[in-house]
């Protein structure tokens, strides 16, 4: 009973967290400051919760996981610290800092030298996260884990490649009669960043689609936002002269200079720096919420919101990991898998993409070229911080009926299926459902090479 009751109250916080409206999101990043940092988000980005108990006389057979690397610096082309610091940098010079100006500058300065020459690098906190998801899914499914050989495949980037490492050495330090086979190589990226490693895409999509995410309509609104949304709560806290600010430091407006210095401070908790107290008190909610649209907007508006023609086209080339997913699922169903668990460890590019393709509630944003309304109609924190996973686990009764449950960062995920067992559903039935929906992506990217004349 006690177990039942804290389920339900686990399930009471996700469904509240998970409520899609502007309000509720501004609720929860007022809870969560994190959740405003999206992508950027530490795992787990809101506390852990208890999982459902299986249908009784069902027990796991195969393990199957999709995740991202972990905690990360900041990669090259994204250094958010370093405009940071220019910005702020300028402004002391200019003796124009307030005492909390002064503060940030110093906390944004720490974050600059801790960055240096780790672009793109797993931090100790990424390592971290993955031997305790590994610990945590070996606690769920030793007996999976003890009965067989892993395969675990990673994209040719190190971070991943050390976040895959990680887990296995993990569960081989629990399970040291586990074997487990690991690689990675350029021939499975076309299943592991299929969006762009995908030999099957035409040229004429990949333009089409590359068009679109540069020129749409949506990345006017999303540069209109962020040099309008206010932000001057925080610009008073910061400067004595925003005038100078803005215009001799080079903050050109108020929100691009909320953006910059909240996002570092928050990312920064990746490698272990920034100060929670000193950004939950330069920032309001409502300043938070505002770098959350801005964030979101792109993946939303141009990687797996649905209700655009070229964004949903996109999805469709997500078929590669889709068909690894179920065809090895499948095999392990008909005992014709060598291997007990299948294992692949990517970026968030793909991650969010395939929660949306699969029909996960919670994971599929409705694309508006209304940022705000396009960006709140999900929260993209919940499914895409550093070290993000699907684990999808098989459960068979001896009748030999297979149900199958989706744990989304440890979490159960839930479709919309019709079954008396959610989140256990048929194993045919979650075939279905998701091919039902890669069906409908190829028809619309059919469609839009038709219209136009490819």
């Amino acid at each position: 009973m006690k177990r039942l009751l804290t389920l339900i109250l686990s399930l009471l916080v996700v469904t509240t967290i998970f409520a899609q409206t502007p309000e509720a999101l501004l609720k929860s990043i007022e809870k969560y400051p994190n959740l405003a940092c999206t992508i950027g988000s530490t795992y787990p980005s809101i506390p852990l919760g208890e999982v459902a108990d299986a249908p009784k006389g069902f027990k796991p057979f195969y393990f199957s996981m999709v995740g991202r690397h972990g905690s990360r610096y900041e990669i090259s082309q994204h250094h958010t610290c370093y405009d940071t610091f220019k910005i702020l940098d300028k402004a002391d010079k200019l003796g124009i800092l307030t005492t909390e100006g002064k503060a940030l500058y110093k906390q944004i300065a720490e974050i600059c030298e801790a960055q240096k020459e780790n672009d793109g690098e797993l931090s100790a906190l990424g390592f971290e996260q993955w031997k305790g998801i590994a610990e945590r899914a070996f606690s769920r499914f030793s007996s999976i884990f003890r009965s067989g050989d892993i395969e675990a495949k990673s994209s040719t980037s190190m971070r991943c490649v050390l976040s895959m490492v990680t887990f296995n050495q993990t569960v081989k330090g629990l399970s040291p009669k586990t074997e487990i086979f690991q690689n990675s190589r350029k021939v499975e990226l076309q299943m592991l960043r299929p969006l762009i490693d995908n030999p099957y895409i035409s040229k004429d999509a990949k333009e089409l689609c590359n068009e679109y995410r540069k020129k749409g309509a949506w990345n006017d609104e999303r540069n209109k936002f962020l040099h309008s949304a206010d932000a001057s709560s925080f610009i008073s806290k910061v400067t004595t002269n925003r005038e100078a600010f803005i215009n001799e430091c080079g903050a050109k407006s108020d929100m691009n200079a909320a953006y910059l210095s909240f996002y570092t401070l928050l990312f920064a908790e990746n490698f272990e720096k920034g100060d929670r107290a000193l950004l939950t008190r330069l920032f309001t909610p409502k300043e938070m919420y505002n770098v959350y649209v801005y964030k979101t907007a792109m993946w939303v508006n141009a990687f797996f919101g649905r209700g655009n023609e070229y964004v949903e086209m996109r999805q469709s080339h997500m078929r590669p990991l889709i068909e690894d997913i179920l065809g090895k699922a499948q095999a392990a169903v008909d005992s014709k898998n060598p291997h007990i668990a299948n294992l692949r460890f990517t970026h968030d590019s793909y991650v969010g993409p395939l929660l949306s393709v699969i029909g996960y509630e919670g994971c599929v944003p409705q694309w508006s070229e209304d940022i705000e309304k396009a960006t709140t109609s999900f929260n993209h924190a919940l499914i895409s911080p550093m070290a993000a996973n699907l684990q999808i686990v098989l459960y068979r009764n001896k009748k030999g009926e297979v149900l199958v449950r989706s744990l989304l960062n440890e979490r159960d995920a839930y479709l919309p299926i019709e079954c008396k067992t959610a989140p256990f559903y048929p194993w045919s039935d979650f075939c279905n459902h998701i091919n039902n929906n890669m069906n409908y992506l190829d028809g619309v990217q059919k469609r839009v090479l038709q219209k136009h004349g490819k």
